[in-house]
């Protein structure tokens, strides 16, 4: 009897140091994947701004105000000729359900757009604009650090802070900002507030610029 649970502790203690090795070495390629993007011997991040504005009256919403039919994600929400949105979502019958705000169509507009949705297939869907502050920006990495994007945050007059990977990045395609890159950012703030100063924050860095 001794001599089965001695070998059954064995088994349950065997199972355990492998469990235990299965879970070192998982964390050891994280920490290396980590360490990879962020050496602790790499200089402190440089980041430099390119250009940055605030459109006071800037597409921060298209609001779906009638769902209809047979929309496709993908289709496009027009100002004219000008996309400014794209379909998401849409229901089981192409019903719209979410759309979102491009960052090429996206302008101060001198009044509310009509808007339009392209679309080969749907009918009986509206939706219309929502203005307020939107404020756009290109960073470019002048540094040699790989900065992750999720380890940026960014701030309107020092008070307004959202973590960058909430708002909308259209460059660059993938977690990293490498060096040499650029970004493209758009902040779809949303109030009626004439914002004077963007800052960015990374690491020990933080570089300001004002707002035209």
């Amino acid at each position: 009897m001794s001599a089965s649970t001695g070998i059954g502790g064995l088994i349950v203690g065997m199972a355990m140091l492998a469990v235990f090795v299965m879970f070192v070495g998982t964390l050891d390629a994280r920490l290396s994947t980590h360490l990879s993007v962020t050496e602790q011997n790499d200089p402190p991040p440089d980041v430099a701004f390119a250009d940055a504005n605030v459109d006071l009256n800037g597409l921060v919403q298209i609001s779906i105000t009638t769902n209809g039919s047979g929309y496709s994600v993908g289709d496009e929400v027009l100002d004219g000729t000008n996309v400014v949105g794209t379909v998401t979502d849409v229901d089981a019958s192409g019903g719209l359900l979410a759309v979102s705000v491009s960052m090429e169509g996206n302008r101060d507009f001198t009044s509310s757009p009509s808007l339009t949705i392209g679309t080969s297939g749907g009918s009986s869907g509206a939706v219309s604009a929502v203005l307020g502050s939107v404020v756009h920006a290109n960073v470019t990495n002048v540094g040699s650090t790989v900065l992750a994007l999720d380890e940026i945050w960014t701030f309107l007059d020092g008070e307004n802070v959202e973590h960058l990977p909430d708002l909308v990045v259209a460059e660059p395609i993938g977690n990293n900002l490498y060096s040499g890159e650029t970004m493209w950012v758009m902040w779809l703030e949303g109030s009626a507030t004439a914002w004077e100063r963007l800052a960015i924050s990374v690491g020990e860095t933080t570089v300001v610029t004002e707002l035209v």
